[in-house]
């Protein structure tokens, strides 16, 4: 089976799915050879050799050459075309896809968070999704939000997001745990609830002496800097991350903290239980359900300063509970969030699909006739 992922990002948590789904994927062996498609500045690094990168150049700050797309896929000649990411470039090349192969598309926010409301993103996840032969979400949560967009229960199907413990092997060295140290880590963005983790600092100095809360991610900080009273207990680094620092920052933390307002699933929690770290998480969107309240961290109100502090001070004040549930969280990563079982569900999906299509192939839809002049229109472009 010929699986062809296309990902239109070039860097950040979107990549380090589709990198981990392609690696898992070409493990799984069963005949499947695995091809990405993805811009010029992607991180050939974190692919195995099993995965066949394309690369595309971009166009402007968001475009990429739509023939080079269509040549690449013409010459992998997939079985199932599987789309990663919602780019509004797909929407043009929908029809030639549906004519090649099955489509494949996943998910990660069926309903984009209140600041980052955008027509064109909403309009594009809409259209790709009730195009889509399957479309992948990570719980059933997002699989009612799915629904209620007039998508067919029948096509959508629910995976695990998939661990990130391929972070372990990035870093140079390895970094001891620093005492009462709470890690945000991520993009600076109003729904993660900054403002309420900055709000608990007090509280939280008041029961733990010497402690530090580090906020890690690019994005505007400007509004959170005037909330801070007590300067010497914050570390800021306002920059993107990258992939090597990212061991360092989890290595250091005692426990992880997601303070957020509204969510959909998040990776930084696969992030935290790689490297056995509790995590602190609000009760939004699916987080309960890979953050097991009182086993792998807790859970707990959104908004609620007081709560929050809480749930950090009973963490940092009790060594047994933070190593119990640091280990707790990393059982579950290996029995809940394995990529392996990530890639055994996906290719039983793309097998039903794939032998669908050759049902419907028997029955007088040829897309081998089809790519063959596609292909054939497109030499005559280039």
């Amino acid at each position: 089976m010929n699986v062809c992922i296309i990902e239109l990002i070039e860097s950040g948590g979107m990549v380090h799915y589709a990198s981990q789904l392609c690696n898992s994927l070409a493990f799984l062996g069963n005949g499947i050879n695995v091809s990405i498609i993805a811009p010029d500045g992607l991180n050939e690094t974190i692919f195995n050799d099993k995965v066949t990168v394309n690369k595309i150049p971009s166009i402007g700050r968001h475009g990429y050459r739509i023939d080079l797309i269509v040549k690449h896929i013409l010459d992998i000649k997939p079985d199932i075309i599987h789309i990663t990411v919602i780019h509004p470039f797909i929407i043009p090349l929908l029809s030639t896809l549906k004519k090649v192969a099955p489509i494949v598309l996943t998910i990660h926010d069926v309903v984009l968070h209140s600041d980052q409301q955008n027509f064109v993103v909403n309009m594009t996840t809409n259209i790709i999704s009730r195009y889509a032969d399957l479309n992948f979400v990570h719980s059933e949560k997002l699989k009612l939000e799915l629904s209620k967009k007039r998508v067919t229960n029948s096509k959508i199907s629910v995976v695990p997001h998939g661990d990130y413990s391929f972070f372990n092997n990035l870093g140079k060295e390895e970094i001891t745990e620093e005492e009462n140290i709470v890690l945000f880590f991520g993009r600076i963005l109003k729904y993660k609830g900054i403002d309420h983790l900055i709000k608990s600092e007090p509280l939280i100095s008041s029961k733990i002496p010497n402690f530090k809360i580090i906020i890690a991610g690019d994005g505007d900080f400007t509004p959170y800097k005037k909330l801070i009273h007590n300067r010497d207990n914050f570390i800021i680094i306002n920059e993107y991350i990258p992939d090597e620092r990212v061991s360092e920052l989890f290595q250091k933390a005692s426990v992880v903290v997601l303070p957020y307002i509204e969510a959909s699933q998040s990776g930084v929690i696969p992030i935290a239980y790689s490297f056995k770290k509790p995590v602190v998480a609000t009760d939004v969107g699916s987080l309960s359900e890979v953050v097991i309240n009182g086993v792998t961290g807790f859970i707990v109100p959104p908004c609620d300063n007081d709560e929050l502090a809480n749930a950090i001070i009973e963490i940092l004040s009790n060594k047994n509970l933070r190593k119990n549930m640091g280990n707790a969280a990393y059982e579950f990563m290996i029995k809940e969030m394995s990529w392996n079982e990530v890639a055994k569900k996906t290719f039983e999906e793309y097998t039903k699909l794939t032998t669908l299509d050759n049902k419907q192939n028997y029955y007088g839809f040829n897309r081998s006739s089809t790519t063959k002049s596609l292909s054939e229109k497109l030499n005559g472009m280039l």
